[in-house]
């Protein structure tokens, strides 16, 4: 729990920061659509990722479908989505499913 807290603070400083840099350049960002697949856990883990995911700065999670375990990100950066989905599985994913496991039917 104290882990995925740091590692979700430390990609909120991060992600803050790139972020800033996107809206100070000037140039306009290129925005987009993504759909990332997220491993099993709970409904109620599925909602918790997707608030981390969309109260990181650059990023917010449009739908959740827990049924495919898919999610629709909308990216400030869309030509870095696959650094994007990478960081949220190796930061929270897997903690996430650790405390809230899926459930069986």
């Amino acid at each position: 729990m104290i882990r995925l807290l740091w590692r979700f603070v430390l990609q909120c400083i991060v992600s803050g920061i790139a972020t800033a840099r996107i809206v100070l350049s000037r140039v306009p960002p290129t925005a987009g659509v993504a759909r990332m697949t997220f491993g099993p856990m709970s409904d109620a883990g599925a909602a918790v990722l997707g608030a981390m995911v969309t109260l990181t700065p650059g990023s917010t999670v449009i739908d959740i479908d827990p049924r495919r375990r898919e999610m629709l990100l909308h990216l400030l950066d869309i030509t870095t989505a696959e650094v994007a989905i990478a960081a949220i599985r190796r930061d929270f994913e897997a903690d996430i499913a650790r405390l809230f496991p899926e459930r069986p039917p």
